[in-house]
């Protein structure tokens, strides 16, 4: 039955799945961050994401032959989405919170859309797009809530200017990944990158994923060099509360998620995964409730539901087009 599921539908599955991945690697990525850093956190976690990609890729044999240009938009994606455009989120958690860094994290799509539109050819159909208004103003509906107490660490416009930061980061890293897998065939990106008469191939999603984390890694390290900051993070592997956290995040944020979400890119079209990851916001709120028993209100409740029925109009978009 599972092998009948076609391609997109598969693909919005594996979108919905790393939104929840993502959501409980934003309540493991807050605690950390709040005790050691976000810069320290976002080393660490690279190097638990890159180890644990290893073992995966050797397990399942996803290492192949890669093309310099897919190569090159793999690496660019990884510094874009995850040296820059993380960095810039978990700025934005630990000053703003998770529930506010998520809100403007949740315009990615947006930007996503555009970029995919100039730079792969995809088209933006009407329902895909009311399915995305749909989607985001569930999101926009949870997230907006009244702020707790202590949630706010730091100056509110700064935080939610690295939130803006992170939504660039992950469009851009998003659209150059879909390229990069070899699903963008003579798209503007395609033929930029198209250094050799070498053949396109279609990359593993796990592979990479392994690609864009070592990509975003060694910025980082250079940055925490140059700072004479490596004594510092080597420090930080003390806290065990902190190296917890940290791992649990890197096991669902950017191991399983990424994973997820790059294959997700090569059975939909960016704009329509990106608005789905866009949920991550709205799965924290159960997970929130589950895990330190927090009141869920009435507007939360709603807003999910307006969130999922975005989701369906996203997934079903196809079928409702041909009936309308």
């Amino acid at each position: 039955m599972f092998l009948a599921i076609e391609d997109p539908s598969l693909g919005a599955l594996a979108a919905t799945a790393t939104a929840l991945c993502w959501a409980v690697g934003a309540l493991f990525f807050t605690n950390a961050s709040r005790r050691i850093g976000q810069f320290r956190v976002n080393q660490i976690r690279l190097v638990m994401a890159i180890a644990l990609l290893v073992a995966a890729c050797v397990v399942t044999g996803a290492f192949g032959a890669l093309p310099p240009g897919q190569a090159a938009l793999l690496a660019l994606s990884g510094f874009a989405g995850l040296t820059l455009g993380d960095a810039a989120y978990f700025f934005a958690l630990q000053t703003i919170g998770p529930r506010r860094g998520a809100l403007v994290l949740s315009l990615h799509p947006i930007f996503a859309a555009w970029l995919g539109f100039w730079l792969l050819g995809e088209a933006m159909t009407l329902v895909g797009v009311c399915g995305m208004a749909l989607t985001l103003a569930g999101v926009a509906w949870v997230v907006l809530e009244r702020a707790q107490a202590g949630e706010l660490r730091g100056s509110l416009w700064l935080g939610i200017l690295g939130g803006v930061g992170g939504a660039v980061g992950q469009a851009v890293g998003a659209v150059l990944a879909k390229a990069g897998l070899g699903h963008a065939p003579g798209s503007l990106l395609d033929q930029w990158f198209h250094f050799t008469d070498a053949p396109r191939v279609e990359v593993h999603a796990l592979f990479g994923t392994l690609i864009r984390m070592g990509a975003g890694f060694v910025p980082l390290m250079l940055i925490a060099a140059a700072r004479g900051a490596v004594g510092a993070t080597l420090m930080a592997l003390r806290d065990r509360r902190a190296m917890g956290a940290t791992f649990g995040g890197s096991f669902f944020g950017p191991f399983l998620g990424v994973s997820l979400s790059l294959y997700a890119l090569t059975k939909v079209d960016s704009y329509v995964a990106s608005t789905l990851f866009a949920t991550a916001p709205v799965l924290v709120i159960p997970l929130v409730w589950v895990f330190y028993r927090e009141r869920i209100s009435l507007r939360a409740v709603l807003g999910a539901l307006v969130a999922c029925a975005g989701v369906a109009v996203l997934t079903l978009r196809e079928e409702i087009a041909r009936r309308l």
